[in-house]
């Protein structure tokens, strides 16, 4: 059983947490929150020990000193992730880390290097890759189905801008650059590399601000080149209306799926309409992530998304950042 320490206890390391209860693997044995807020933090831990069972550690320091805490799973703002795993993997401690890995690709790179050095695992979350209709894709681009694929769309939306509070840190453009990028778009460049291999160039994208009642980007789009010569789309807002959407386009045929809609439906070339297609039952994305870490912590299987394909996605970021403020085309760092 892997005994984990919860750093950041917002409601979606609740989501992490109910998705964990009751697995053989693993549970949520401590917590911790700071947000500078000490009234708030109490409460918080307060509030996460009661639904989970967990104990409350007001320091972080006292976490990674404690030895019946044997990982972390960090869902804090965007620029604590570094810090705290340099910190986790320097105290022995696994790290199951919420994407993004990091906001560069040099401070990225220095967190997986530590948890190398330090011999533990470093797992990052982007849990859509553990799904029914992403892994039926996967199979049908594997098998050759589709033959040549030449262009790919992607669109992941939700509207949680609208609720933002004004000094919420994901309305923050140190936390959150290029609007929609780190809740959402994220998992829509790491479905692409999954998929079909590394995004090599982004020819365009824009970030701007619609409809959000704070003055932040909520709407991103980007055209992109992939290694492999097929070109794509990717795009979504923090202000819309929730959608998962990523089709594939091929010579032989092409595959419609609404991720977190659990559809995928099949078209072959000269077909006359889409077909539904079979997929597995829904999972809980969230727990399969989370076991996949545990079993990789104490002797099992890798985890199946190395931190290096996880870094790759900050690259292609760190290239649409440039590309929409620079309305330029950005080649992506190799990694």
């Amino acid at each position: 059983m892997l005994r984990v320490a919860a750093i950041g206890l917002g409601w979606w390391s609740g989501m992490h947490a109910s998705a964990i209860e009751g697995s053989e693997l693993l549970r949520i044995e401590a917590c911790h929150n700071d947000c500078g807020d000490a009234a708030y933090d109490s409460a918080a831990m307060k509030s996460y020990a009661e639904r989970f069972g967990a104990r409350p550690v007001v320091r972080f320091d006292d976490v990674l000193r404690d030895k019946s805490i044997d990982a972390l799973l960090v869902t804090t703002p965007h620029s604590r992730h570094v810090p705290q795993i340099v910190a986790a993997a320097r105290a022995g401690k696994h790290v199951l880390v919420e994407k993004p890995l990091s906001i560069t690709v040099e401070s990225g790179r220095s967190a997986i290097e530590e948890a190398r050095k330090a011999g533990v695992v470093l797992a990052v979350g982007l849990n859509r890759r553990f799904t029914s209709p992403l892994k039926a894709v996967k199979s049908l681009v594997d098998q050759g189905a589709l033959g040549t694929i030449l262009h790919a769309e992607g669109q992941f939306s939700y509207p949680g801008a609208m609720e933002f509070k004004k000094g919420y840190w994901r309305a923050d453009p140190a936390e959150a650059p290029a609007g929609a990028m780190t809740a959402t778009l994220i998992h829509m460049i790491d479905a692409f590399h999954f998929l079909l291999g590394p995004i090599e160039r982004v020819v365009g994208a824009r970030s701007k601000h619609r409809a959000a009642p704070l003055p932040i980007e909520d709407t991103t789009s980007m055209l992109v080149e992939l290694a492999s010569g097929a070109t794509g789309y990717i795009g979504g807002s923090i202000a819309a209306a929730d959608v998962t959407m990523l089709n594939l386009y091929g010579a032989k045929a092409s595959v419609y799926a609404g991720i977190d809609e659990e559809q995928v439906a099949f078209q072959k070339s000269g077909a006359p309409a889409r077909e539904p297609f079979p997929i597995e039952p829904p999972v809980n994305s969230l727990r399969l992530q989370a076991e996949a870490f545990a079993r990789a912590c104490t002797g099992g299987p890798a985890f199946p998304l190395p931190p290096e394909e996880a870094l790759r996605a900050i690259a292609v970021m760190e290239a649409v950042i440039r590309s929409a403020r620079t309305s330029s085309a950005v080649d992506v760092k190799p990694i």
